[in-house]
């Protein structure tokens, strides 16, 4: 079985970020879950002190960033890149996101990352945060049942 585009690009990424602070999240952190089988994109999260390397070893490796503007997402920094491949990569930090009430802000701990298959892995319980602030009710759906899952299976009796 081949790896699907963003996880491939994940694994040749991985190298020219070594000894920053991100994590991966988004859908392929649903497939790295085993909750979506074709994840489309590749989505970095970084802590803002980062930001400036890492966004200037991706344009390096992958090209020019492309222009975005979204009426309700209002990160301190985000880039898209798009691989020869035709992954998008998004990179984010200080995230925030415009709502009706006021900004809600959502701070990245590289420490709460986890490492598996040589790739830095965000927490599912942080995703499903950051899905319920960019209203993605299918993907938090996806993250409760999951989350909900592993909680059962831990109350289990020895």
């Amino acid at each position: 079985m081949t790896s699907p585009p963003p996880l491939f690009l994940a694994h040749e990424l991985a190298p020219l970020l070594t000894h920053l602070n991100w994590g991966i999240g988004g859908s392929l952190l649903l497939y790295h879950l085993k909750l979506l089988t074709d994840p489309q994109d590749l989505d970095i999260v970084i802590t803002p002190e980062d930001f400036p390397e890492i966004r200037k070893r991706l344009a390096a490796f992958l090209g020019s960033p492309s222009p975005i503007d979204h009426p309700t997402y209002a990160s301190t920094h985000f880039s898209r890149f798009n691989s020869p491949r035709g992954v998008t990569v998004d990179v984010m930090a200080g995230i925030r996101v415009r709502t009706s009430s006021g900004f809600k802000s959502w701070e990245f701990k590289p420490q709460t990352v986890s490492t598996a298959n040589g790739l830095p892995w965000m927490q599912p319980h942080d995703w499903l945060e950051l899905y319920e602030m960019f209203d993605r009710p299918e993907r938090m759906s996806l993250l409760r049942n999951y989350l909900k899952r592993r909680l059962r299976l831990t109350e289990l009796p020895i």
